[in-house]
């Protein structure tokens, strides 16, 4: 699975929208509309803000092994 997918399903496990996540994660609806549509690429800051807003572990969000290029950058 990939970040997008894992934030979207996890977002409506909580029955939250866009814009709850948004202010809960101190980040903008457009970022979440755009991470969730794979229009942007969130940083590792941004990943953990949507971890914590969603109260999830942060690898239930990114499966490091799959996304290793990713943190490499």
């Amino acid at each position: 699975m990939t970040i997008k997918y894992n934030i979207c399903e996890k977002r409506h496990e909580k029955k939250m929208t866009q814009k709850q996540l948004a202010m809960r994660a101190g980040i903008s609806t457009a970022m979440v509309s755009f991470i969730e549509n794979d229009k942007r690429q969130p940083t590792f800051l941004v990943i953990a803000s949507i971890a914590k807003a969603l109260n999830v572990k942060l690898d239930e969000l990114v499966e490091i092994k799959d996304n290793y290029h990713y943190f490499r950058q």
